[in-house]
């Protein structure tokens, strides 16, 4: 026979399943912020003095000559425009009490070309959501469908470029990880591919932002990052390492096959020390010599997701459904497709969402079991600055 204490743990299981199916909503536009603003985008935050410090640098060396110029500020790995749209509306203000109220302004959006790009039109022209880019008739917003590891604007035509949590996507696929599906997982030959397919596509990244910036610019970007003081990062201990192991699991339980376990690999590098972002320039790359290209600083930051249930220590039934819920809603905007897209053709459109809705089931699950870890993601910011044209 249950006891009642049985009881009231199936109800809270039940109500956790039965609650999942609303997941995907939480991260569509509504008048509040969402759960994956409120846990995620707070990443970029961290580099808002870099940015401000590095923009009234810029603003203060354009010449009398470029007062009649375009200021231009660009966004790379933008996703849906909201981690980034504070601070784009904090960059106009500051841009047009420095240069004044006729100041032209293009403000750039990137991203790959299978990013939603007419929820980002939404979010930027606040349809909506209060929040938008201010409705300045001279202010040009742009949507660039490209991935950012090449040239995505014209040589020196950027004043500010900037790219929060994005460079640790790897351009394309190098390897499959035959034993799990992340580089946590990976063997000794997967990982370097890996490896060397990052430190390829940070040198293309940085290379195409400083063709693209004009003299005096600056790129301010913050990445996911190897811990420097040798402590489990998020990614591995209760993150991207577990956010895997789930695919595994489903494999191993026979809910999807071998191709489409394979096919829900990560192409990330999120382990990337100081010395791989400092590699572009201690490599002493001609091209980096003949952009005029500077290393100004790289800074580690351990920063903790923010939203009230991750700070309680003791929670309860419903603090921990929460926190669980706030988990899933913070993996599922990045995760969602790379399950449904992973898996194959031949099933159904009715199949694919039931096993997608199953792995987050296990993610949230999971959390829920695990309640007692305040998630934190390790970062590093890098500011890079262009001294003369290309």
């Amino acid at each position: 026979m249950l006891t009642s204490a049985c009881y009231v743990v199936l109800f809270i299981l039940c109500f956790v399943y039965s609650y999942f199916p609303t997941m995907k909503m939480i991260t569509k536009i509504s008048e509040e912020v969402d759960d994956m603003y409120n846990a995620h985008c707070h990443a970029g935050s961290l580099s808002r003095p870099a940015i401000i410090d590095s923009l009234r640098k810029t603003l203060q060396s354009k010449s009398v000559f470029e007062a009649e110029q375009p200021v231009c500020v660009a966004d790379f790995g933008t996703a849906d425009g909201r981690a980034s749209l504070s601070l784009m509306k904090e960059i106009i203000e500051i841009i047009k009490q420095d240069c004044g109220q006729e100041q032209t302004i293009v403000v750039c959006f990137n991203d790959q070309p299978t990013n939603d790009f007419c929820r980002l039109s939404q979010v930027i022209q606040g349809f909506e959501q209060g929040l938008r880019l201010p409705a300045y008739s001279n202010i040009y917003p742009v949507m660039i469908p490209r991935t950012m590891y090449e040239q995505c604007l014209p040589d020196n035509s950027v004043d500010l470029a900037i790219s929060s949590v994005a460079t640790h996507y790897l351009s394309k696929r190098i390897c499959y990880i035959k034993q799990g599906a992340s580089i946590a997982y990976a063997d000794e030959n997967e990982e370097r591919l890996m490896k060397e397919q990052g430190k390829a596509d940070w040198r293309a990244f940085v290379i195409s932002r400083g063709k693209e910036l004009k003299p005096g610019g600056f790129l301010i970007t913050m990445n996911i990052s190897a811990d420097t003081k040798n402590e489990k990062p998020f990614s591995e201990l209760y993150g991207i390492k577990h956010l895997a192991s789930f695919v595994t699991d489903m494999a191993r339980d026979g809910i999807i096959t071998q191709e489409e376990y394979l096919a829900t690999n990560l192409c990330t590098q999120e382990i990337r020390t100081d010395a791989d972002f400092m590699e572009p320039f201690t490599s002493c790359l001609t091209e980096i010599q003949d952009l005029g290209l500077e290393l100004v600083s790289i800074k580690p930051f351990k920063h903790f997701l923010q939203h009230q249930t991750f700070d309680i220590v003791q929670k309860d039934d419903k603090v921990k459904l929460e926190y669980s819920r706030q988990i899933v809603a913070f993996a599922y905007p990045w995760m969602y497709h790379v399950i449904y897209e992973g898996l194959s053709d031949n099933r159904t459109e009715e199949d694919k969402q039931t096993i997608t809705d199953q792995y987050f089931s296990r993610i949230q699950k999971y959390a829920f079991d695990h309640s007692d870890f305040r998630p934190f993601l390790n970062l590093t910011e890098v500011i890079i600055k262009k001294t003369h044209r290309n």
